[in-house]
């Protein structure tokens, strides 16, 4: 397991990558009260372009819940990067969080996502982790 952390406007956030055999499983988590809001399982394939990979997305969200938005980018692109099925399980809670305080842990959370993926782009991310 690989952990990434970020504060974000004095909010911590985590991204933790499990290898599990082929496949990765990734939480991205933090704020006030960590949960299970959204997952997502994102299968790469080829593009239907015929222009590199893309994915096949399938989302199961909690009600009332908005974490799909990130998990979606990043079991996605994990997905593709990796080229191996990705899961993303994602909750983060802030109580009191203006709308764009929420755009500040967004936008932070895709920085995280850009270290997340110079990482995942490692071969060897499965195999050194199984050891």
């Amino acid at each position: 397991m690989i952990t990434f952390e970020k504060v974000i406007n004095k909010v911590n956030i985590c991204c933790d990558v499990i290898p599990m055999g082929e496949d990765l499983t990734v939480l991205l988590y933090g704020g006030d009260i960590p949960h299970i809001g959204s997952t997502v399982l994102s299968i790469p394939r080829a593009s239907l372009t015929g222009d590199g990979l893309s994915t096949t997305s399938s989302v199961l969200n909690c009600l009332g819940h908005k974490d799909d938005v990130l998990a979606r980018i990043y079991a996605e692109k994990i997905a593709v990067k990796s080229n191996h099925t990705t899961v993303c399980i994602c909750g983060i809670h802030v109580d009191g969080l203006s709308g764009e305080g929420i755009k500040v842990i967004y936008d932070g959370c895709l920085l995280l996502l850009d270290e997340v993926l110079a990482i995942i782009g490692n071969e060897n991310l499965l195999i050194s982790s199984q050891k």
